[in-house]
């Protein structure tokens, strides 16, 4: 849109600073001369000082009588009168164009777009502009005529802005209720994470195992997979918690917990499954897979190097590990399990410290 001439001059009227401040910026970036005000009397002074060629007022902004002040601007002798744009809530517009027609005014809604603003008041300053009325006869008929529609629409306004403070307010509890159900939710999600937790390792514990391994077998079973799982025991851990205390345990146990996530895939499940024993859920992944990964967990636990220095030597560690896989050994996940756990007995017995699947075959 082309800029205006700077000599027309535009008087902002408007008892809101910020719509005000708002309208006035627009004006003066698309090169008017503006003036404001923020009541009435203060208006009239500057249409008579300064002959703005239009008024822009808000006609129901709270402290401002417009309707009063634009029927005194009208009927004054002798005044250059300005052309009057009116602006009211969109709700209130057959109302405002009524009081807009009887003052020789027109109408915009409010809040507009800036093109919008800006084209209705270019299109009402090519208008002409209006002659006062000049004496109190006809001061006194406009004003019979005005004022019930202005009565009308000023509770029209109030009852307008009841309802917007009633709504803010329902907003307002409506969004602390949601507030706090994200926040329950959030310290719920937290609580069941924390529950699914090991404290001491920070690995998933029995619970998480026992409510995930049902649902990776019915995964497994859908997609003709096989699923293994690992039952992992510390060699002669009761000695290190007699010996050593339950501080030197702790450290053991946590060892040992990260060496098997190092150990294991990022789709795994490694879990603490109580006491100095650990559980590892293997989806997809072929005895042969899984026993390389048990054997490089084995190993790399009996490299670890624990303690020294300032406390006593913890090592060396090793682990005993019993394999079992579904279908092979079980059609349900308890009985795989129950067979991973024979097979971990099974190490055990023969000697500690090595891989033993299914049936019997171990290293």
């Amino acid at each position: 849109m082309a800029r205006v001439s700077p000599v027309t001059t535009v008087l902002v009227v408007d008892a809101g600073a910020a719509n005000r401040r708002f309208v006035v910026t627009l004006l003066r970036n698309h090169g008017y001369r503006v003036l404001e005000a923020a009541e009435g009397e203060e208006a009239l002074r500057l249409v008579r000082a300064e002959r703005p060629e239009l008024m822009l007022v808000d006609m129901f902004s709270p402290g401002a009588d417009g309707c009063e002040f634009i029927l005194q601007m009208r009927c004054e002798p002798g005044l250059v009168q300005p052309r009057v744009l009116l602006r009211a809530a969109e709700n209130l517009e057959a109302e405002t164009r009524a009081l807009a027609h009887a003052f020789g005014a027109s109408f915009v809604a409010k809040p507009a777009n800036p093109e919008m603003l800006l084209a209705v008041i270019s299109a009402t300053l090519s208008e002409p502009a209006p002659a006062g009325l000049g004496n109190a006869p006809d001061r006194q008929s406009l004003g019979m005529l005005v004022q019930p529609i202005v009565k009308l629409v000023r509770r029209v306004a109030e009852r307008n802005a009841q309802l917007e403070v009633a709504r803010t307010a329902l907003d307002l509890e409506i969004k602390k209720r949601i507030w706090a159900e994200q926040e329950l939710t959030q310290a719920n999600r937290l609580l069941h994470q924390q529950a699914m937790r090991d404290p001491v390792t920070g690995l998933h514990n029995r619970r998480y195992l026992d409510e995930s391994l049902p649902r990776e077998v019915s995964r497994a079973r859908r997609r003709n997979r096989p699923l293994a799982i690992m039952m992992i025991d510390i060699d002669r851990f009761k000695e290190i918690n007699d010996t050593l205390g339950h501080a030197s345990g702790d450290a053991v146990l946590r060892a040992v917990g990260q060496c098997l996530v190092t150990g294991s895939r990022g789709e795994d499940i490694v879990a603490r499954y109580g006491g100095d024993e650990f559980a590892v859920v293997m989806a997809q992944a072929a005895p042969q897979i899984v026993w390389q990964r048990a054997e490089l967990m084995r190993q790399g636990v009996r490299k670890l190097e624990l303690g020294g220095k300032d406390g006593p030597q913890l090592g060396p560690v090793t682990l005993s590990v019993g394999i079992a896989v579904f279908p092979e050994h079980g059609d349900d996940g308890e009985k795989v399990l129950q067979a991973a756990d024979a097979a971990l007995l099974r190490s055990k017995n023969a000697g500690r410290n090595r891989v033993t699947i299914g049936d019997g075959v171990s290293t």
